[in-house]
Parts: structure tokens; sequence; C-alpha cells
């Protein structure tokens, strides 16, 4: 800044810089499923297998959601967005009031979130004539909560004086897995114990799967102004990768059970035994038909194609022979926002006896591969030759005659190399058009694509000329030339590697009179080296070894 010696008011020009494009993320996910609680059909960010486990509960039998967010995590994923899925209609809270000797309600007790889960919450409490003093609540997993004097001031005689005091406190109180009602607030509860027993079962959760049908996944019928499934997951703006394994059938398997042990009579200070929670079936999600599941993976393509920047991870149905799966592939030909991956993997069930392993959709644990890869080398590296952790065995076993059909249709293939563990060996879209033929080449290009877009919105209702045109050519290039020297583009030169032109003679008079102006922009994405051929020979002294690589043209 220069120096002032008159007083006055003096002006200082300067050109405002102009922001540059910067990287973005590509390895988040985005998963729309049944679990066993947590929020209905809003989407949640989770970072963790235990942030998951605290939200949306355990993994259960109806499911397979719960399985492929922890494969997620198990191979290297950082960040996902979690949709649960159920009819909103009939999945029902369990609840619980107490009530003082005339029927009044002191505290109304509630589930956070619809399920049958919360019918497993035991209360007992401390109490004083009319007065509650604690809660323990004693959740299904066996944890415990201690919650001393629940809700204050609202729950004693407050005088007259500060009746303002007493109006002026909320109407609930929410807790991470439970919500506490004011006795003049909320709504009342069938389910209504005296102050005096000590102790209450929460009732009256339903899961809402038995009547689920495919528009709680789709979001396709939902009422105005409420989202459902897929539409739900679009508030989460940075997802890059979507997986929807519970389109896939489950198998109707009950989950051990383990009854608690007896009381210890003989000690003195032996608490009061709980009430005792009676065990229900669950509900069972109807089963789609392959008909039916055909759709539901086309809705999600469509979804990927709506928010323009995500791939879906499509999951044939289990046990299908290598036909079937080409088959499958077929369907979605025309599209370059999808991959499939075949045959099923084989995890440990936690809900069984140890050693038992559970059939899972291959999406979830593809989401982790693809996350790993984009966080350690970038999204220009092709999610393969990569081994899947936590994964057992595979359902269907590959040879390479099999292996090389397949890929041959564009279905990416899991298999089992002795010695080498259980592999994605595969990175191909469903795409009929050869131009999209690789994930990484697509993910790339929607990356670029994103990345321009939402970095270049400063140049609406700016001048439209010339120099207009030389910033967009200057930031855009700038881009370009910072994924090349990070080797995310292929060539030797970084004229080699891509090309932005944004002129007059692109942009001539009337384009400019229609408020446009265009910009053009060409990559060159690294293809993947597919194929590797070793040519031996004999010279005439000695053996000779030539190693190629590359991959199809087109």
């Amino acid at each position: 800044m220069r120096t002032l010696h008159t007083p006055g008011v003096s002006f200082e020009w300067h050109d405002a810089a102009l922001p540059a494009i910067g990287p973005l993320r590509t390895d988040i996910a985005g998963f729309v499923g049944i679990a066993e609680r947590g929020p209905l059909h809003k989407p949640a960010k989770i970072q963790s297998r235990t942030q998951f486990t605290s939200v949306f509960g355990d993994a259960i039998p109806q499911a397979f959601l719960a399985y492929s967010v922890e494969g997620f995590f198990a191979n290297g994923g950082d960040t996902c967005w979690v949709v649960r899925v159920a009819d909103p209609d009939s999945a029902t809270t369990a609840t619980l009031d107490i009530v003082d000797a005339y029927g009044a309600r002191l505290l109304g007790i509630a589930a956070g979130s619809p399920g049958s889960w919360g019918n497993g919450i035991v209360v007992s409490w401390i109490h004083d004539q009319s007065q509650i003093l604690s809660l323990t609540l004693h959740y299904p997993d066996g944890t415990q909560q201690l919650i001393r004097d629940p809700w204050g001031v609202a729950l004693r005689n407050v005088p007259n004086d500060v009746q303002l005091e007493r109006n002026s406190l909320p109407s609930t109180m929410q807790f991470p897995l439970i919500e506490l009602s004011r006795p003049d607030h909320g709504t009342y509860s069938s389910n209504r114990v005296a102050v005096s027993a000590g102790q209450g079962l929460l009732v009256g959760g339903t899961d809402g799967l038995n009547t689920l049908s495919s528009k709680h996944f789709t979001g396709q019928g939902a009422p105005d102004g409420i989202s459902w499934g897929l539409v739900a997951l679009e508030e989460a703006r940075d997802v890059s990768i979507v997986a929807v394994p519970d389109f896939m059938p489950t198998p109707h398997v009950l989950p051990q059970y383990t009854a608690p042990p007896p009381c210890d009579c003989g000690t003195l200070d032996q608490p009061e035994p709980l009430l005792q929670i009676s065990q229900t079936p669950p509900e069972y999600p109807p089963a789609f038909t392959p008909e039916q599941i055909v759709i539901l993976q086309q809705a999600l393509i469509g979804h990927c194609e709506k928010m323009r920047y995500r791939i879906a991870l499509l999951d044939p149905l289990d046990n299908l022979t290598p036909d079937d799966a080409v088959a499958t592939r077929d369907s979605f030909k025309y599209t370059n926002h999808a991959a499939l991956y075949y045959p099923w993997v084989l995890v440990e069930d936690p809900l069984l006896l140890s050693g038992i392993v559970r059939a899972i959709p291959p999406s979830g644990i593809v989401a982790g591969i693809y996350a790993r890869s984009d966080l350690q080398i970038g999204v220009h590296k092709p999610p393969a030759n990569a081994i899947a952790d936590g994964v057992l065995d595979v359902r269907v076993q590959i040879d390479p005659v099999v292996h090389g059909s397949l890929n041959d249709s564009n279905v990416n293939v899991i298999r089992s190399f002795p010695g080498r563990g259980i592999r994605v060996y595969g990175a191909r879209t469903v795409a009929y058009d050869a131009t999209w033929r690789y994930v990484n080449v697509r993910r790339l290009v929607l990356m670029i694509e994103k990345a321009i877009d939402q970095n270049s919105q400063w140049i609406v209702f700016e001048p439209n000329n010339t120099r207009l045109q030389r910033e967009m050519d200057r930031v855009v290039r700038a881009y370009l030339e910072s994924l090349f020297r990070a080797g995310m583009l292929d060539g030797s030169t970084s004229d080699d590697a891509y090309v932005v032109k944004c002129d007059e003679s692109l942009n001539p008079p009337e384009v400019i009179d229609a408020g446009q102006i265009i910009c053009q922009i060409g990559v060159q994405p690294p293809y993947p080296a597919e194929f590797v051929v070793i040519k031996i020979g004999k010279t005439q002294d000695a053996l000779n070894i030539l190693q190629e690589s590359g991959a199809e043209s087109g």
C-alpha cells in the first residue's frame, strides 16, 4: 500500500484474485438399505464402523447394509453417507409412560428411532413419592445409561412465581438412543406403568419391513415435500459412489440368542432382576423378483445420471452362472454410470456361531476398494488387482477361461488366487460405448467435470468479452496442469495431456450476444495396462525376454 501524505479521499484499483480450481474428493460413498435402527430416509454421515453401529445398530438377518458398510471401512473407506429405508407408515417407535397413582403422566419415554429394537429397552428408576429422581436405561446390547434428575424442575412442584421458567423448558430431551417427553407435552403412550413399579419395558416398536416396497428405495411416489431412499441421498452432495445392497433378497436366518444367566440369590447385594424381554421373530421385507431388481437397479443408475457425478456399483443375484451374469450386464449396457461385480463373497457372520460365513453382495467391499485407491493414489488409478480385505472366499470359483469371457462382456470378476488372496480383478463399466469402457477413465472425467462446474460459477454475469475468455482459459489450464503433474493425465508433455481453447473462434459475436461463453477442453486419461504380454525368444547366445503391456484401444 502506498504512503499517503495529503488528507482526503484516495482510490486504489486492483484486480481481485480469481478463484482457482482445487481438488475434489471422489472416495465418499453413499449406501441405501435396511438397518436395525436410526433415522428413516435421512442421510447420516458415517466415518467409522463404530459410528455406524452407534447410529444404525448391529447386523440384522433381514439386510446386507451393515455387512456392506463393514466391508467399506475394512477395505479403506473413510467417509460414507447412509440412508435407512423402511415403510414410514408402518414403522413405529417403542414407547413407555411412567404415571403416578392417579394415572397422570410423570415422564414419557420413547426409543430414539422406529423399530423393534426399542422393544428391548428396559427402564428402571428411583422415585420419591411422585418424583423420578433417576433413570437407568438397559439397552439390548448390554450397555446401560444413567440419567439423574431426568427433567429437573419440570418434574417438581414449581411455585407459580417461576411458572415462566417451567414453560421455557424444552418439550423433549434428546439422547443418542432415547427421547424423554415432559408431562404436558408429546404423544401419550398406551403402554403405561405406575411409578411405584420401579421398572418398565418399552413396547410397540415395529420395523416397517413387512410392507416395504420398491418406492421406499427409489423415492418415487413419496408424499410432497418428503424424500425417500435414493431421493433422500441426493441431499449428500459430496457422494461419488453409490451402492444399494438390499435390493437383493435375504435368507430367513434367525440370529443366535443366549438367555441371560439366572440371578444368584445367595448374593445379598444382588439387584432386582430386570424384566424379561420377549423374543419375537424379525420382520422380513418382501423379496423382489429378478425383474423387479433390474428395474430397481435401473432406478439406481438413473439416480447417478441425474446427480451427474456419481457411479453405481451393481450387484448380481446370488449364485448366478457366468452366463447369467453376462445377461445381467446386458440389461444396463447403455449407461456409463455403472459397474457390475461378480460373484458374491463370503464373510464372517456375527449373527451366527463362530466360523459360520454368510454370502453378501460385493458392492460395499468394492466401494471400499474404490475409496482406498482414490485416497492412496488417485481416481485415475483403476480400482482393480486389489485385495478384498475381510473376504474369506467367493461364492463362485472362476477360472481364467471364464474370466476372459466375463471380462469381454464388461463384467468385473472377483477371484481367488492361490497365494495372493481374494482380489477384485476388473475395472470396467457396463457401458456399450468403448469410450467409457474403464471405471477409472469415467470417474476421472466426472471429477474434472464436477471440479470445473463447481469452481467456475464466478463467471456467471461477468462481462462477456475476450478478457473473460482468457481468464477462463487460464483457470482451467492451471487445474489440468496440476492433474498432469500429479500423474493423473497421460502424455509426455502438457500438450499431450490436455488441450484448452476459449477464444474468439469459439465465441463469435452471435455466441456472445446470446449470453454464452464456450470453453473447449480435451484430456488424455491414463488407460489401464489390462493385458501384459511377455514374449520369450531365443537369440544366438541367450534367451531374450520382451515385456509389453497395454489396454484395448477404443
